[in-house]
């Protein structure tokens, strides 16, 4: 993939991963460009179709495009950061982020984005008042 194209998702993301937010900053491992829609699905590798993500988000989603929202058991479309605005979709909870829509609950559960792990991470960088990102 041309460091081009990374490197101008990466500049579009702000350097935060489009899912759960974190920045690259404060995760040691590499974020990773993610097909929205998946290359085995023959999504393309281009700009409207990439985003930027942290390893974890990135990894839960896989080739996914839809999962089941936990609250209504309803199979739905996941967040798309190309097409749906985050804040529609999403809102903190102290170090816990929450769907406020089926697409946000369903994408917050197969993501795995609350994971003790996770949260408890968030809560520390948000005791040092660096976290959730203000844009």
């Amino acid at each position: 993939m041309a460091k081009a194209i990374r490197n101008q998702v990466r500049q579009r993301a702000g350097d935060v991963c489009e899912y759960c937010r974190m920045p690259q900053e404060f995760d040691v491992r590499p974020f990773q460009l993610d097909h929205i829609r998946a290359e085995k699905h023959h999504g393309p590798t281009e700009l409207p179709n990439l985003c930027w993500s942290c390893l974890a988000c990135n990894s839960f989603k896989g080739s996914d495009q839809s999962a089941y929202d936990p609250e209504t058991d309803k199979l739905v479309p996941l967040f798309n950061p190309r097409v749906d605005v985050w804040s529609e979709h999403f809102e903190w909870n102290g170090p816990e982020l929450t769907g406020r829509t089926t697409r946000g609950r369903a994408t917050i559960d197969l993501l795995r984005i609350n994971q003790p792990e996770q949260v408890a991470h968030r809560w520390k960088l948000t005791s040092l008042g660096v976290f959730p990102p203000t844009s």
